[in-house]
């Protein structure tokens, strides 16, 4: 009886702090990160670097074989575009920013900031290859008290 107790709030909370079904910018920031999560993991399972590169329009993602990089376009490495609204502050004179895994699922630091009307939220890949989304305070560059981890089950 307890443990159904305790698995039912566990259940409201998750169902209290997820994203609304109107908020195209923590979708569009979890499924990215979600995505780089899937992509880290299926560098250490192909035992190739994967790319993910972010622009304007959209993110996809590619594959390093021999003769250079490949994009992969089946599920789940189809291109995305981001939600209307949606768009990543690219820093200034880049066109893209590229994520890359190693075949170990290490990644060089990487993060990108997506922005809907006035508020921003950062998705940092770090150096081990762990995800996370961070909701940014209005106005500013600090980042908010609400956080979410993505994390490979290495």
């Amino acid at each position: 009886m307890v443990v159904l107790a305790i698995v039912g709030l566990l259940g409201a909370a998750v169902v209290l702090t997820a994203p609304g079904r109107g908020d195209a910018l923590a979708r569009d920031a979890d499924a990215l990160a979600a995505r780089l999560l899937r992509a880290q993991q299926e560098a250490i399972l192909g035992t190739r670097a994967i790319r993910v590169r972010a622009d304007a329009r959209g993110y996809a993602f590619s594959v390093q074989r021999f003769d250079g990089w490949q994009p992969l376009a089946d599920a789940p490495f189809r291109p995305a575009t981001w939600s209307d609204g949606v768009a990543p502050e690219l820093p200034r004179g880049q066109e893209a920013i590229e994520f890359r895994f190693d075949p170990i699922g290490t990644a060089e630091p990487v993060q990108i900031v997506l922005r809907q009307d006035q508020r921003r939220t950062q998705v940092t890949v770090d150096a081990t290859g762990g995800v996370e989304v961070a909701v940014m305070s209005a106005g500013s560059d600090r980042i908010a008290a609400e956080n979410r981890l993505f994390r490979s089950a290495q």
